[in-house]
């Protein structure tokens, strides 16, 4: 294998690795079609959760949607002179207490059936193009900037983009493009990496060592880490000026997850971190120097001003007897609802605070109203769910046979159970409140889809992209012949196996 990459040219790797694997593993196809499945206990947590968020997404949600609808039906009349008092005839406002609900589960139930088709009819193999990783960085991107220039203004914060009767925030979309564009980059520099040592071999055998041993580290540190951590940070940048802290920092958490997850030598980190570092004071020295000579305002009135509510909320969570009764309110109010549902709650739809009580009870704090409609027992269940989908989504990255079939499983996995626990902690004020939604349960029916899609890409992993079993294929194929016997017991390249092109 070695003596065959160093004699062709780098760009005939694709073709000669995918003419290597239709030669050597002729029962691959084959065996998908025939015992290999998706993992259905991942499957079925999935369905459990989406089910089961429904349901209280609905029982959080009637009282707002009553109050919402029929405020928007007294607008609309009032506009049209409906509402004249004088009229002998006059219109009866109807509210409608399902409208969340209902446009929660059309387009929940859509994204589902887009992950379980993912999962069941696409390979693996067709995610592993490189074309793809610069496409979703493309749209990432343009998405975010698009946002900043035209998105529209809730709270104070410019997170979304108007799409006629939906809205979905590109923050969302950037948590799962992070996890797929870092898989696939590092996943082709694992290969040109062994390329590289190759031939830095060949260059110390030749007596060449010093200088060009010290270029060639600087240049791969940069490309390992440097450049990818740069790509990345242009998202986060974009997030964190909407102002979206909670969301750049996901981004930030589950892009260093997969930094970690990549197997980058230790010369690389060591080197491409100072490198980063270096970077980053430079362009936040210039940045800021640019900034104060354009704007007249200083960078740190700036910050202050632009993230004044992230102050606050850290401040109310450091010492809440000196907060005012405004910033206190919703955290108090949460943990009155956590509190007041005891062991078994007061049932289901029986909630109290989520009655103009808690805001916000149907998105960011509807574990709260959990906890007081089932109680702990209530409580206990997501949280057993969220760490089942945990365990069985990194099962499915450990049986991964690529490296970026292992990153995109367990990328995906690690980043919707972040988000969950993050959500837990601060409905139960173990951190300072932010908006962090809770996966398949808070309301958001384009952030659900992503959820969905990320879900459906690591049952994509567990159905086409997982190691074989040699021994059931020589008994769901026995009459395969030797030949096809003895090309199950070769090993082959792991970027053979899915054909990514270099």
């Amino acid at each position: 294998m070695a003596e065959r990459l160093k004699t062709r040219p780098v760009d005939r790797v694709k073709v000669d690795a995918s003419a290597r694997f239709n030669a050597k593993m002729p029962l691959n196809y084959k065996l998908l079609s025939t015992h290999r499945h998706m993992s259905l206990t991942f499957l079925f947590i999935c369905l459990i959760l989406v089910c089961f968020g429904l349901l209280m997404m609905f029982s959080a949600s009637y009282g707002v949607s009553f109050i919402q609808s029929s405020a928007g039906l007294r607008t609309q009349l009032d506009i049209a002179g409906g509402l004249d008092e004088s009229s002998p005839v006059r219109a009866i406002l109807e509210a409608d207490a399902t409208a969340l609900a209902r446009k929660q589960v059309i387009l929940t139930v859509a994204g589902t059936l887009v992950a379980i088709f993912i999962g069941a009819c696409v390979r693996f193999r067709q995610f592993t193009r490189p074309v793809l990783g610069i496409l979703l960085y493309l749209l990432v991107t343009v998405s975010l900037v698009y946002c900043r220039v035209q998105g529209t203004v809730i709270n104070g914060a410019r997170r979304w983009i108007n799409l006629g009767s939906n809205s979905f925030q590109p923050s969302e979309l950037a948590k799962i493009g992070a996890v797929f564009f870092l898989a696939g980059y590092f996943s082709h520099r694992s290969r040109t990496r062994k390329l590289e040592m190759k031939r830095t071999s060949d260059v110390r055998l030749s007596g060449r060592t010093g200088e060009h041993h010290k270029t060639s580290l600087n240049k791969q540190a940069f490309l390992d880490v440097t450049w990818p951590a740069l790509l990345v940070s242009v998202w986060i940048v974009l997030t964190l000026i909407q102002p979206h802290l909670s969301g750049a920092v996901i981004i930030a958490l589950v892009s260093l997850v997969v930094f970690f997850l990549a197997d980058i030598p230790l010369k690389s980190w060591m080197t491409g971190a100072i490198q980063l570092v270096i970077i980053v004071v430079i362009l936040s020295v210039a940045i800021g120097f640019v900034f104060q000579i354009v704007t007249k305002e200083s960078t740190t009135a700036f910050i202050s001003d632009r993230f004044s509510h992230v102050f606050r909320r850290v401040g109310t969570f450091q010492d809440r007897a000196a907060a005012s009764e405004d910033d206190r309110l919703q955290i108090e109010q949460a943990e009155i609802a956590l509190g007041s549902g005891g062991l078994t709650g007061k049932g289901l739809g029986k909630s109290v605070q989520k009655l103009n009580w808690l805001s916000e009870a149907h998105n960011d704090f509807i574990l709260p109203v959990i906890g007081e409609e089932l109680g702990f027992i209530g409580v206990l269940g997501v949280v057993v769910l969220f760490l089942a989908f945990l365990v069985s989504g990194l099962m499915v990255a450990k049986g991964a046979s690529t490296q970026m079939a292992m990153l995109v499983a367990a990328g995906n996995t690690i980043l919707i159970s972040i988000q969950a626990f993050l959500n837990m902690a601060v409905a139960a004020s173990l951190i300072p409140a932010t908006g962090i939604s809770l996966p398949f349960f808070s309301y958001g029916g384009t952030a659900n889809i992503f959820f969905a899609v990320a879900a459906g890409l690591v049952l994509c992993v567990s159905k086409s992209a997982t190691r074989c079993d040699r021994n059931l294929a020589r008994i769901v194929d026995p009459k395969g012949g030797r030949k096809a016997r003895k090309a199950l017991e070769e090993e082959l390249d792991e970027e053979d196996v899915v054909g990514y092109a270099v």
